[in-house]
């Protein structure tokens, strides 16, 4: 089984009036969503200090044990990787030349985890503690850049700026950290983009997104390099700023905690594909989690832990007594009050609406504990945090003492399940006096075509773990096209009522918002995973057209390919702002691709006329519009009823003959042969026939005939009043 992606997948809001009844066609249940991949190594950066935090750098692989979610595994390498401890210099490096890429190459071969990258990550920070900032940053730039050691520096004003790409030139670093505090918006917009002029990639954009493509033949300009006297030219490294910034798109459509989260995700994106040890240095005021969305937190730090990117937090606010921990015990307080206050109340909707307000109170506690938040990444991706300090050097010489010397443990989880659930690991030593500093787990995902499972797509996957709910009502189908080689192609259809989703309205902009989640998992018929539909939807549209939007539908769809069998579709949708979740499950039963075929038959919901040139690759598109398919299969009897399919033919130069028939408790009532018309560019004949119909239930049957050889298609209508 494999898959094609269309980019340019259907997504529409469709302002149409109407309610749509529930229907599924359900398979058997089977508990749980068990996902399998292939076998995948896990890679642990391990830092071991004694209690005077000296570190311990005489340990075997017999002195380490490892474990996942309790379970023993076998260590499969182990290497210590040393460094001279951090001693702060001030003599600025010596400038480095770089050999032809065959050596850059070779040596990456030879020793494809010795490089360290260090990206120093500024967040919007008040003016009191910009000078602690400036002090931390240039303490830890004080620290020895030993050959293999390279730094980056960004900021977050709005959206991710990188003001200096990686390079291990001390003075031009420490001249970016003062442009990153001191420069405004436009200034940091100017700089990121000459760090990406310095990279020389060409950035295009279409249907399908924004590529970065390289602009330079690496392997004929060996001494390419960021523009920075001093600095190593590190093709990943400029390729991972490039994508970075590049690939920003949605990112300020986000709430302040899910800006700064999303951020961080970017950068950890793209420097997981590089070579080595990657650190973050976050230094911010302080650290929100997005309220009532703190997995998509967890889903960050489980990223960073499968990309080996540890961070440290330094919180820049230093000795003070105004901390956002303040915030959070005022929070607290009042949830607990609403709880004293809940003891004199009886059973009513008032209390319940009680407690529902001191749950809501908590959450927002837990997402404004900055320190804790802060305390949370670091310590899950296997660094710390600095707090309560305007003394950084101590801490900065640790954690470049941590950059350059720790052990390398790699293992093959003994399970070979992927459920998406948290596995919990936990690295232990012989003698327990020795501290130990480790990532503490991730999120058991596969990787289905070489995609990795995606934050959004986790949610959804936590859903569907929990069984089934019905928070409210949606349709989900596959539809079938196509056929290609021995597989057919679908189109897997999502539609929910857009007033069934909540659209919270920003006072500033006036702006309502819809952010929901979908997804389809496809099982096999040993219910092994085999493919996923996915999409996380995130729009906004003029308060004052609110309720014409939530009149209408969001509809979603997107392309698959299935070879003949039979699959389970498990699939979920989730109102992001409000936590609500659906989730359904229905068979598909693939025939095998042979002789004329015809598409599923879709009763029309709407045609949308074309604004573009039409989009080959959608078989809801065709020279007439855009249809907008009835998954619920309902139709008007005022309205009359209009069906879609798509016939394909066989190679031959006879015309295939279509014959339409409708039947109503088993009786034929109605019977058409239109005419096919000329086949289109995609060798296809896509066909809409009409009916006027009386309120009742039918069958409707498309038959093709071509070269003696026929194939027909049926599906259930409903015809209300």
């Amino acid at each position: 089984m494999r898959v094609r992606y269309r980019f340019s997948a259907v997504l529409w809001l469709v302002w149409l009036a109407g309610l749509l009844s529930a229907q599924d066609a359900q398979a058997p249940e089977r508990p749980g969503t068990v996902i399998r991949s292939s076998v995948r190594e896990v890679i642990l950066d391990v830092v071991v200090r004694h209690k005077n935090m000296s570190l311990a750098d005489k340990l075997k692989a017999t002195d380490f044990t490892v474990t996942e979610d309790g379970v023993p595994q076998t260590i499969k390498s182990f290497r210590f990787i040393g460094g001279r401890a951090a001693r702060t210099i001030d003599q600025a490096p010596k400038q480095q030349t770089v050999g032809s890429a065959a050596k850059i190459a070779a040596d990456q071969a030879n020793s494809t985890r010795a490089r360290n990258f260090v990206s120093i990550v500024f967040d919007q920070i008040g003016a009191d503690s910009r000078k602690n900032a400036l002090d931390a940053a240039m303490d830890f730039l004080d620290q020895e850049f030993q050959d293999n050691t390279y730094a980056a520096i960004f900021r977050m004003n709005l959206r991710l700026n990188a003001i200096h790409g990686f390079s291990n030139d001390r003075v031009g670093l420490k001249e970016s950290v003062r442009r990153a505090l001191k420069g405004n918006a436009t200034e940091l917009a100017s700089a990121s983009a000459n760090v990406l002029n310095q990279t020389d990639y060409t950035v295009s954009g279409g249907q399908g997104g924004i590529a970065v493509n390289s602009g330079i033949d690496l392997t004929q300009t060996p001494d390419f390099g960021l523009g920075s006297a001093g600095s190593n030219p590190l093709s990943e490294s400029q390729q991972a700023i490039a994508g970075m910034i590049a690939n920003q798109r949605g990112m300020v459509n986000y709430g302040t905690g899910m800006a700064v989260w999303s951020a961080l995700l970017q950068i950890i994106r793209y420097e997981s594909v590089l070579p080595g040890r990657k650190t973050i240095l976050y230094l911010s005021d302080g650290l929100i989690n997005p309220p009532g969305n703190h997995d998509f937190a967890q889903s960050v730090i489980s990223a960073a832990n499968r990309g080996n990117v540890t961070f440290y937090c330094i919180d820049v606010r230093g000795l003070t007594l105004a901390t956002s921990n303040g915030v959070t015990s005022g929070l607290t307080a009042t949830a607990a009050g609403i709880s004293r206050g809940q003891g004199t109340m009886s059973n009513s909707p008032r209390a319940a609406m009680a407690q529902a307000g001191q749950f809501d109170v908590m959450d927002q506690a837990l997402s404004a504990h900055g320190q804790l938040n802060m305390e949370e990444l670091a310590k899950s991706t296997g660094g710390f945090t600095v707090f309560s300090t305007n003394d950084f050097k101590k801490n900065m010489a640790r954690i470049m003492e941590d950059v350059r010397t720790h052990y390398e443990i790699s293992y093959v989880p003994t399970s070979a399940d992927y459920d998406g659930h948290f596995r919990k690991i936990n690295v232990t030593l012989s003698d327990p006096k020795l501290i130990v500093q480790a990532r503490d787990g991730y999120f058991a995902v596969p990787e289905i075509h070489g995609t990795p499972v995606q934050p959004f797509e986790m949610r959804a996957l936590g859903v569907l773990n929990a069984g089934p709910r019905r928070d409210f009502d949606f349709q989900a189908g596959a539809l079938r096209f196509k056929p290609v080689r021995n597989s057919y192609r679908f189109e897997m259809a999502f539609q929910v009522k857009t007033g069934s989703l909540t659209t919270p309205v920003d006072p500033n902009t006036h702006k309502a918002r819809v952010h929901a989640i979908f997804l389809a998992l496809i099982k096999d018929a040993s219910g092994q995973v085999v493919d996923k539909v996915s999409r996380e939807l995130d729009r906004e549209f003029p308060e004052d057209k609110m309720d014409l939007f939530r009149r209408g539908d969001t509809i979603y769809t997107s392309p698959f390919e299935a070879a003949a069998g039979r699959y389970t579709i498990d699939t979920a949708v989730i109102d992001s702002s409000s936590g609500r979740a659906s989730t359904k499950r229905f068979a598909l039963v693939v025939p095998k691709a042979e002789g004329p075929s015809v598409s599923s038959v879709e009763v029309v919901h709407d045609i949308v006329p074309l604004d573009s040139p039409r989009d080959p690759g959608n078989p809801l598109e065709f020279a007439g519009g855009k249809i907008t398919p009835a998954l619920t299969q309902t139709a008007s009897a005022k309205k009359g009823t209009a069906l879609f399919f798509v016939v394909y033919p066989n190679p031959l130069d006879v015309k295939p003959r279509v014959t339409v028939a409708f039947f109503r408790d088993g009786k034929e009532i109605s019977r058409s042969t239109p005419d096919v018309g000329s086949i289109d560019e995609m060798n296809s004949f896509p066909m809409i026939e009409s009916a006027k119909l009386p309120a009742g239930e039918y069958v409707a049957r498309v038959t093709v005939e071509q070269a003696g050889r026929v194939t027909s298609q049926s599906t259930s209508i409903s015809v209300t009043e």
